[in-house]
């Protein structure tokens, strides 16, 4: 620095160079600190990310179930409609209805709920009746035992495959179904030996026996 005579004002000092007079304090604060707040609100971010897609999935793996539900309900109600239509199982039940019509006063005497007959015996009285009839008619009764039968079998795999509702059809068809069985034991017999058809009829029994045996 160069002399300064008596008188006269000595020079500003310089500022330091490239630093403002007025600039802010450096950030003294450690890194760490500096983006803690950015990396917490982020992981709150994928939390919330997360939550929601767990909310979505069990979501929509309730509404996949309800479906399942709904469309088991629906073919189960699809079957008890065929059990009435004249173009399915109604056309069966009408044609056996038919035969205990005609055979009415016979027929009420075996199968009464108090004084009847045994069960064995009562088979083979009916398996008289049928004997007995015609041979037209004969035929259309043994064509609607196979049709029941197979109807049966149909109402049986739909519920042990799972695609039928098996609280409904058990409470719809267990009545006539164990009746059925029962009864046409014979005739449904004589189907199978006639037609080479061993396997018809094993729906319905295996429906009456796990399904309908209280």
């Amino acid at each position: 620095m160069p002399a300064v005579s008596a008188g006269q004002t000595p020079p500003a000092t310089a500022d330091a160079p490239n630093v403002p007079r007025d600039a802010p304090e450096a950030d003294t604060a450690p890194p760490e600190a500096a983006s803690r707040e950015p990396i917490t609100l982020l992981r709150i971010i994928e939390a919330g990310s997360w939550a929601a897609t767990i909310i979505a999935l069990v979501f929509t793996g309730w509404q996949i179930f309800q479906w399942r539900e709904d469309r088991k309900a629906d073919l189960s109600l699809e079957m008890v409609a065929r059990f009435s239509d004249l173009e399915y199982a109604g056309r069966a039940r009408r044609q056996l209805a038919q035969f205990w019509w005609e055979n009415s006063d016979d027929l009420a005497k075996v199968t009464a709920v108090n004084g009847g007959i045994p069960s064995a015996q009562r088979r083979n009285f009916l398996d008289l009746l049928f004997q007995r009839q015609p041979a037209p008619q004969r035929q259309k009764q043994f064509a609607a035992v196979s049709e029941m039968a197979n109807f049966f079998d149909q109402v049986e795999l739909c519920i042990a495959t799972k695609r039928c509702d098996a609280q409904i059809a058990t409470d719809y068809f267990c009545g006539y179904a164990a009746n059925f069985a029962d009864l046409y034991q014979g005739p449904l017999t004589q189907v199978r030996e006639t037609f080479g058809t061993a396997g018809l009829g094993t729906g319905l029994q295996n429906f009456v026996e796990a399904r309908c045996d209280d």
